[in-house]
């Protein structure tokens, strides 16, 4: 096999160490085997281990060609060619394009071994393609940083060396070398927005600026470099603002609009929600920071939400679907997974602090909150309503309705772990039992 040119074989040593082991994500198209081939040409060279894998999405009749085909290319190459098949699952604002990109990348992700690089064949076209997506789609600096070259990913690294390398240089490599591709005719349909900038908008952009790709590039390294010092401006923010899931109400005031703004969208992006939409931040942030102190404004996207309670912002994640309220019987054994924020309860012996053993013998119910419950706890002299200990407790308004309350013989005998009714309590040498109550939301 002949070594690729001079100038493809320095982008890859440069982008690539020595003894490095490599995995590259082969789609059977002329890009992705482009990088193979060349790799192959280096490999003794450079002294990488090389191997390939090919993800089956199974959306096209000839998929089941195409890892065939990949196969006989690695084959030829001497190269190992793992097969994964995945089926993109869409729901909800999540179409097929976008489904077959995440099931693609998490079979990368299940493919890669402990520091194995994975390489992927993105390309400077690639860039100017996507940059000028998310210029049209409103985007900020992170959108238009574009594609990255490289990033820590699944216990490894990703790389996309060819990035600074035209699409007309692979196309030129291809025909020299004789190799064969497959063509995905979905790369046909103009009604994806991608296929239609290809196709439509792009060429005739060439002709007017012909250095556009390299440009967008450019354009997407400042942004990228940009993006970063916003995240390094929001980092220090956040050791200012952040406690945990909360930030402080007066410190995040005193950041001003922008450096706000900034703060939240890092903290989304760190917790891997999608970015709230601009108009709808501005607003949100708005409301709560002018909102009088009894009221519980709330900024949500997505499922996602920043909401206010007294000098305190949290942030709530998105929850699974959890079932609706309602009586449910408990012997005390084992755990009970209560699903989405309510986490997981269980009882552990103890003696003479806690339950009485006594009172779970009899069989417990477990509820949630419908309102008017009370219960009289140690010490009080007479009853309190949940809603005062709520209150008095700083319990945050939008969990009250998923702490687990544990009746017996009809009476409220324990708040989760938060309170246990006088009545319940096991007195002193009594076999006893403790009520634990965890991996639930923040209550606090």
């Amino acid at each position: 096999m002949s070594n690729p040119p001079a100038d493809l074989a320095q982008i890859l040593r440069r982008s690539i160490p020595d003894r490095a082991s490599l995995c590259v994500a082969l789609s059977g198209g002329r890009d992705s085997s482009v990088l193979l081939h060349a790799l192959a040409g280096l490999r003794d060279e450079a002294g990488w281990q090389l191997r390939a894998v090919h993800v089956n999405h199974g959306l096209q009749p000839a998929a089941g060609d195409w890892a065939r085909r990949c196969g006989e290319f690695c084959a030829a190459l001497g190269v190992p060619l793992a097969v994964r098949q995945v089926v993109p699952l869409t729901d909800a604002g999540h179409g097929l394009e976008a489904a077959a990109r995440d099931a693609r990348y998490a079979a990368l992700a299940a493919e890669l071994r402990p520091g194995e690089w994975l390489l992927l064949a993105h390309h400077e076209d690639d860039q100017l393609e996507t940059v000028l997506l998310h210029l049209l789609r409103g985007s900020g600096v992170s959108g238009l940083a574009g594609i990255p070259a490289g990033s820590d990913f699944a216990g490894g690294r990703l790389c996309r060396p060819l990035l600074g390398v035209s699409g007309a240089t692979i196309e030129a490599y291809a025909r020299r070398h004789a190799l064969a591709w497959i063509e995905d005719p979905s790369n046909a349909d103009v009604a994806l927005d991608r296929n239609f900038l290809r196709a439509r908008v792009i060429p005739p952009m060439r002709l007017r600026w012909p250095t556009a790709a390299r440009a967008a590039g450019r354009s997407a390294r400042l942004a990228a470099e940009a993006a970063e010092l916003l995240a390094d401006l929001a980092r220090i923010d956040a050791d200012a603002v952040v406690q945990g899931e909360t930030l402080g109400l007066e410190p995040f005031r005193d950041l001003g609009a922008a450096r706000q703004r900034n703060l939240v969208r890092y903290l989304a992006r760190q917790r891997g929600w999608p970015m709230p939409p601009e108009q709808r931040l501005a607003a949100g942030l708005q409301q709560l920071l002018d909102a009088r102190p009894d009221r519980h404004p709330v900024l949500a996207w997505s499922g996602h939400s920043i909401r206010r309670f007294r000098e305190r912002l949290y942030l709530v994640a998105a929850d699974p679907a959890v079932a609706p309220a309602g009586s449910q019987a408990w012997s005390g054994e084992g755990s009970l997974q209560l699903g989405g924020p309510r986490g997981e309860l269980r009882l552990q012996p103890a003696a003479g602090v806690g339950l009485a053993k006594r009172i779970v013998d009899g069989g417990l119910q477990l509820v949630f909150r419908n309102g008017g419950e009370a219960m009289r706890g140690r010490g009080d002299a007479h009853h309190r309503t949940l809603k005062y200990l709520f209150q008095k407790h700083a319990i945050v308004p939008w969990m009250r309705s998923h702490i687990p309350l544990l009746y017996a013989d009809g009476e409220l005998a324990a708040v989760a772990d938060l309170w246990l009714a006088e009545w319940a309590l096991a007195r002193p040498g009594e076999p006893a039992v403790v009520v634990v109550w965890t991996g639930h939301a923040a209550i606090h």
